[in-house]
């Protein structure tokens, strides 16, 4: 079974990567760029293509390089905090995509158990930092 390189823990830090980046993204060069970040000796394009968090990011990020506009060269320490304001705007807009995709989710699982026979929506809040009896919870 191949290793598996992008987990729950590793996951932040390849998205970091891609919201700090500058210059043209390639997955060739992302690919490189995580593999010292992880300390693996190379990772393959395919490898990071098979999760689609990365590759939705990936290309995120890589249009919004496009639509970015080149200012003239200014002292080093504004360059430095527009730099940062760079990496938090693309991490905050990654973020809010995934809040909104969990917020549609979480929409979806309230309407499917309003409908569902015998669940007590009352019950349900009443136990929110309980799991339900009969529910086993992956760790």
């Amino acid at each position: 079974m191949p290793k598996k390189i992008i987990t729950e823990k590793t996951l932040p830090l390849a998205l970091h990567e891609l919201d700090k980046w500058e210059g043209k993204l390639t997955w060739e060069r992302f690919a490189e760029c995580l593999a010292k970040v992880l300390g693996e000796s190379k990772i393959s394009r395919h490898t990071l293509l098979s999760y689609p968090a990365l590759v939705e990011a990936f290309n995120d990020r890589k249009q919004s390089l496009k639509e970015a506009v080149k200012d003239t060269p200014v002292d080093i320490t504004l360059e430095f905090a527009k730099g940062q304001i760079s990496i938090l705007e693309n991490k905050v807009r990654r973020l809010e995509k995934e809040n909104d995709l969990l917020r549609e989710q979480f929409v979806r699982w309230q309407h499917n158990l309003n409908r569902m026979p015998n669940v007590d929506m009352k019950r349900l809040n009443e136990k929110l930092d309980e799991p339900l009896m009969g529910v086993n919870r992956r760790e």
